[in-house]
């Protein structure tokens, strides 16, 4: 296994995602009770309800309301990229969608994920896998890659590699991820990207950041047309050193 630039998540190797993905194909093997007790003692990366504290990006469902997905998803694919415990994947199943995937490394937010899906009946298939590389063929109407291309970036300032190309590696990289978005994006899909712009020096760097040269990025990747769509209400304890910033990039 190996660390991300930003040093956040182990990411495991193909041998750990294959005993992964056999296992969550043994999911429904596991009696309800277990589940539960699974699903009781298990930390959140997303908040679906509840008071906001510690550490929580924020409440899901705020993030939701601000992508602008519509309410009706029917006959409408989605590849849930960095997934987690699931909850966008399952909204969009709530609102027709199908098929949807969810992928994500973490092997335990998988299983909480897919016995949420269990518990609620809804159709979401859940994968174990390093992105870009995850071993689909199928492109999809809707891609969410929300908080997760900062993670290939050294200090997660993704201010520094857009506009003042401070790392070329690391930028270099970031074009090839953004062209694997547009590869699993299906002709007039949306790809959905949340970026976390993080600062060293908020009150200088926040005054010179560009939110709109990710869109260029987008557009050399082969998307037709990019937007930023702005911000969501996200946990105040994180607004100080930190901006959420959503885009739409249309194939």
């Amino acid at each position: 296994m190996q660390n991300t630039p930003s040093g956040d998540y182990r990411l495991p190797g193909a041998t750990v995602c294959l005993g992964g993905n056999l296992a969550l194909r043994m999911a429904w093997l596991f009696p309800s009770l277990v589940r539960s007790n699974f699903m009781s003692k298990s930390t959140y990366y997303q908040v679906a309800n509840g008071a906001e504290v510690e550490n929580y990006q924020g409440h899901s469902m705020k993030k939701w309301e601000a992508l602008g997905i519509p309410a009706n998803l029917k006959g409408k694919s989605v590849l849930d990229i960095g997934c987690a415990e699931g909850f966008f994947g399952r909204e969009c199943a709530k609102r027709g969608a199908g098929p949807v995937v969810g992928v994500d490394t973490g092997i335990g937010r998988l299983f909480y994920a897919t016995f949420v899906a269990m518990r609620e009946g809804l159709k979401v298939k859940y994968k174990m896998g390093v992105f870009p590389n995850l071993g689909l063929t199928q492109q999809f109407d809707y891609v969410l890659c929300l908080s997760v291309l900062h993670h290939s970036v050294s200090k997660k300032n993704m201010s520094k590699v857009l506009v003042e190309n401070e790392n070329p590696e690391e930028l270099a990289v970031l074009r090839q991820q953004l062209k694997a978005l547009r590869s699993f994006t299906a002709p007039r899909g949306r790809c959905i990207i949340e970026i976390p712009y993080e600062y060293e020096d908020p009150a200088a760097e926040r005054a010179v950041v560009n939110f709109e040269a990710f869109n260029t990025e987008l557009k050399a990747a082969g998307f037709a047309n990019a937007r930023c769509i702005g911000s969501w209400e996200y946990n105040p304890k994180h607004r100080a050193t930190k901006d959420r910033i959503l885009y739409v990039a249309e194939a």
